[in-house]
């Protein structure tokens, strides 16, 4: 038999596969064939494209004591290509063992470990490749992405790095590299890593939807629609694309088509479909159980529950009622963001007595005036940017945190995956979000009675936890600049009544817009102030005003401009009027503060109801109304009569800083009982349910 052998093996080595593969097939049919057999005539069928006889030879060989390293190689490759990665890692192992490292083993048991998610086996791997050949460009983008799996993105980025210098035509490694740079907010780089990619691949869908991705985090509106529409063009299927391009149209404030677009939209995020994002729909007429599905369907598909570690928090001890509630927030907006204007002086304001303050910074890079205040706040400040969420969820448990707060919900630079394994054995959705995250892992969600009211807890995943007065924290030493430019020098009338809405421009939407114009044509003299958006937006809103009648003159647009500065100039508006579908949030609570009422129509979801939670609280009940007709009467009446208008803000002079909205050391003791109401549940052997907290006497 061994004559045989070295006769097939010979003629296998020529090339002369006619006299082979007889001569290999007579062998094995005859009792204890010898290994070299079955590896032989795989080679055979494998080089013919017929994969499953492959395979049967070579797990025939692999029974065999002698099968040879290569042969396990090469199951192991087609275990990989087959899909059965488990399996394909188990046959590189023995290969190994077998035949000691060499790179081209090390390198697929490092592909196949990344292809089940394991990061850490897979970097391993692939650094033990390194060893044998620290050159190969495939080898060292593999290891860049395993490490991104990790989110160690500074060692990616260096290992992207030498891959390129070795070949910089690799596409795929430009635009993985792209990726890294977004996630360590160094998005200018980032775009230009994604030129790279699309000038070497035009057409790489991935590559496509990153870039597109990029723009939208950078919010260069225009030009990130204009990229999701060239995805659509060449990947219509693409998850949540409709809803990428509903939002940024909105955004760009192009309504044609907007109702049949939106409601078309709703219908496929209430069947399940993966056709738009959380944030997405914050600006349409979607109702409270379409928000909920959304929510649902996105956290499942890409941020779903870790078993694991879910089970280890919920065996997790219940905490000792002797030593102080450890309470942590997480943020990536620890720096001069709506987020933290709103949340600095709570920060201030929290009790150190009873409680231990944790602050957890998500973003990358130097924080500023503001976000240094917010650090000081805490009594331990965690940089963890750098950190993966597998990482930061163990420093968390580690730091034995009772209650971990997730201020980004699903907002830009939100880390889902932190809670999707149990940082906390309490996890909350609070203020950066408004609503659910559809997510079984977020234990409770803030909210007041005036946001979700009694019976409609169902369309909310988390427990409710009613605040007694408003859910929302506020800085009660916000400060506001002093000279206000003249009504001219902001490009306003000099006389006249000025109508004003500050919201971001995916708020606003024809509906209101309709009413609006309503406003000015039976208004004489007024003007409509908005926010300045792109050159697009600012023509479509011209367009779409004459459209209605109304010349685009009477359409006044602010600048960007530093807090302080912003909040002044609200002195030269006399009305601030909201928007439907997703209300004014810190916009409200900024105008009130600089004494300029809101009016606002209260909705029936949690985004459409904040201005009345605000207006409630500021005691100013009056400015909610219940009907677009109420609404745009109130409007009306107030523009008429400026002596109503006047009585509205001289309270808001008087009262402000004794209105419960204001006064930021009794809203925090409502929120540490909110969460004193939670850890004493779960210290009696209760679950999670919802909450009422009783306000404090005034």
């Amino acid at each position: 038999m061994d004559v045989q052998i070295a006769w097939a093996e010979r003629y296998f080595r020529a090339g002369q596969i006619k006299s082979a593969e007889p001569l290999l097939r007579q062998i094995v049919a005859k009792p204890n064939p010898p290994s070299k057999a079955y590896e032989l005539l795989a080679y055979i069928c494998g080089n013919r494209g017929e994969t499953e006889a492959c395979e049967e030879y070579l797990t025939k060989a692999a029974q065999l004591s002698k099968c040879s390293p290569e042969c396990l190689f090469y199951l192991g490759r087609v275990q990989l290509q087959s899909g059965r990665a488990r399996e394909a890692t188990t046959s590189f192992e023995r290969s190994l063992k077998v035949g000691g490292d060499y790179f081209e083993a090390l390198h697929e048991l490092g592909v196949a470990y990344a292809a089940l998610h394991e990061d850490e086996r897979a970097v391993a791997a692939f650094r033990r490749a390194e060893r044998k050949n620290p050159r190969s460009p495939l080898l060292l983008h593999n290891l860049a992405n395993a490490l991104t799996g990790l989110e160690h993105f500074n060692e990616a980025l260096v290992c992207y790095d030498r891959a390129l210098a070795l070949e910089p035509d690799r596409a795929a490694a430009w635009s993985d590299r792209g990726s890294v740079l977004t996630r360590l907010g160094r998005g200018l780089e980032a775009l230009q890593s994604y030129d790279r990619a699309l000038a070497l691949d035009p057409g790489n869908v991935a590559v496509l939807e990153d870039h597109a991705t990029s723009l939208l985090a950078l919010r260069r509106y225009p030009e990130a629609l204009a990229a999701y529409e060239a995805l659509a063009k060449v990947a219509p299927d693409s998850d949540y694309l409709p809803g990428h391009l509903l939002h940024l149209r909105m955004h760009e404030c192009i309504w044609q088509d907007w109702e049949r677009d939106t409601q078309g939209l709703l219908a496929r995020v209430g069947q399940g479909e993966r056709v738009a994002t959380p944030f997405s729909l914050m600006g349409t007429p979607a109702d409270a159980a379409t928000l909920q599905a959304c929510a649902r369907t996105f956290a499942e598909s890409r941020y779903p529950a870790r078993a694991n570690d879910e089970s280890a928090a919920a065996s997790a001890p219940p905490g000792d009622a002797t030593r102080k509630l450890r309470i942590a927030y997480f943020s990536s907006d620890f720096r001069n963001h709506a987020t933290s204007q709103l949340m600095v002086r709570l920060f201030e304001c929290h009790d150190h007595t009873r409680f231990e303050w944790f602050g957890y910074s998500l973003a990358h890079g130097e924080g500023d005036e503001l976000g240094r205040r917010v650090s000081e706040a805490f009594d331990h400040f965690i940089e963890v940017g750098d950190h993966s969420d597998a990482e930061i969820a163990d420093m968390a448990r580690e730091a034995c945190i009772d209650i971990a707060v997730d201020l980004n919900g699903f907002t830009q630079g939100f880390r889902a995956g932190i809670f999707a394994r149990r940082a906390a054995p309490l996890q909350v959705n609070y203020l950066g979000f408004p609503g659910t995250m559809g997510c079984t892992y977020m234990d409770y969600l803030i909210a007041d009675p005036r946001l979700i009211r009694s019976g409609e807890e169902a369309f909310y995943t988390e427990k409710v936890v009613r605040l007694p007065e408003s859910y929302q924290a506020n800085d009660n030493t916000k400060r506001i600049a002093e000279g206000v430019p003249s009504r001219e020098a902001m490009g306003l009338p000099a006389q006249g009544f000025v109508f004003a809405c500050f919201n971001n421009s995916f708020k606003l939407t024809p509906d209101v817009f309709d009413v609006w114009m309503r406003l000015l044509r039976d208004v004489p003299s007024s003007v409509l102030w908005l926010l300045a958006g792109s050159e697009r937006m600012q023509a479509e809103i011209a367009a779409e005003a004459q459209a209605r009648g109304v010349s685009s003159e009477r359409i006044v647009w602010a600048s960007r401009a530093p807090l302080a500065d912003h909040l002044a100039r609200h002195a030269h508006a006399d009305l601030f009027l909201d928007t439907f579908h997703c209300n004014a949030h810190t916009t409200c609570s900024d105008a009130l503060w600089a004494g300029l009422p809101v009016l606002t129509l209260a909705g029936s979801t949690f985004p459409a109801r904040v201005a009345s939670s605000l207006l409630h609280a500021a005691g100013l009940a009056e400015l909610v109304t219940h009907s677009v007709t109420d609404y745009e009467a109130a409007a009306r009446r107030l523009a008429n009569n400026p002596e109503d208008l006047a009585s509205l803000r001289d309270r808001l002079r008087v009262e402000r800083d004794r209105m419960p909205l204001f006064d930021t050391p009794r809203f925090a003791r409502h929120i540490e009982a909110a969460y004193e109401a939670m850890a004493e549940r779960r210290r009696n052997g209760f679950e999670p349910d919802h909450l009422w907290i009783d306000a404090l006497p005034i």
